[in-house]
């Protein structure tokens, strides 16, 4: 019986142990966990939460320019004295550009811009040569008049005011009100010695999404003693570029 008694009591001694062992990691922990809450605080909860973190985004989008010409050539016709022949050249134009492009037109500076041998037309109607105020379309008045048929001679040039058209830059101040006899005004094109400021015609100053376009109208007439025959012009350069 005491033999007995001994290794019954060793097997519930083990027994105790085991479980003792068991429990402690658990309460080791919590009261770990229990002693940082204690003594960091809030430090300790910010270890334990979850963090928000928060991310910007940018891009650039790079400017894009483009324009067409409706024709490399236009023709007058036959010009009869005293009756001006008009000929229209249409720009297309598309930028992304905020602040929009403007337009300037100019001539060869070596030559007039119509000529047959020795022969040639004026390109100053009404003795004007185009020199725009300023880029910006502005009330500022440019060197531009009214053109009087069968009094004023020579090649002159102006920007349309055609409402059936989507144009933008263009100034009452230096074109008239509309295209309209008397309402609208004509200049000489300017030479391509001018600067950039000199020879702007339009200025669209603005974003706009999509084409729009600005038309220029040529007039000429010519006096009853001007030589016959084919005249052919130097070149007329428009120039696009972004403000």
């Amino acid at each position: 019986m005491e033999i007995n008694l001994k290794k019954f009591c060793l097997k519930v001694e083990k027994v105790r142990r085991e479980n003792e062992k068991n429990d402690f990691w658990p309460i080791f922990i919590t009261s770990f966990i229990l002693i940082l809450a204690v003594s960091f605080g809030p430090q300790f909860i910010a270890l334990v939460k979850a963090d928000n973190q928060a991310v910007s985004l940018s891009a650039t989008v790079g400017t894009s320019l483009s324009f067409t010409v409706d024709a490399s050539s236009k023709a007058f016709g036959t010009v009869t004295s005293g009756t001006p022949n008009q000929a229209t050249s249409t720009l297309t134009l598309n930028t992304n550009n905020n602040a929009g492009a403007f337009t300037t037109l100019t001539r060869a500076s070596t030559t007039y811009a119509l000529f047959l041998d020795s022969n040639t037309i004026p390109d100053t109607p009404n003795g004007n040569n185009w020199t725009g105020p300023g880029k910006t379309a502005t009330s500022t008045a440019g060197p531009s008049a009214v053109w009087t048929d069968a009094t004023t001679e020579g090649l002159g040039f102006r920007l349309a005011a055609d409402s059936t058209l989507t144009g933008c830059g263009y100034s009452t101040a230096w074109w008239g009100t509309d295209d309209a006899g008397a309402n609208a005004k004509w200049s000489g094109i300017s030479t391509s010695t001018a600067s950039t400021v000199q020879s702007t015609i339009a200025n669209c100053d603005y974003y706009i999404s999509g084409n729009y376009t600005q038309a220029v109208v040529y007039k000429l007439d010519v006096s009853n003693t001007q030589a016959a025959g084919d005249y052919n012009s130097s070149p007329l350069t428009f120039t696009v570029a972004v403000n």
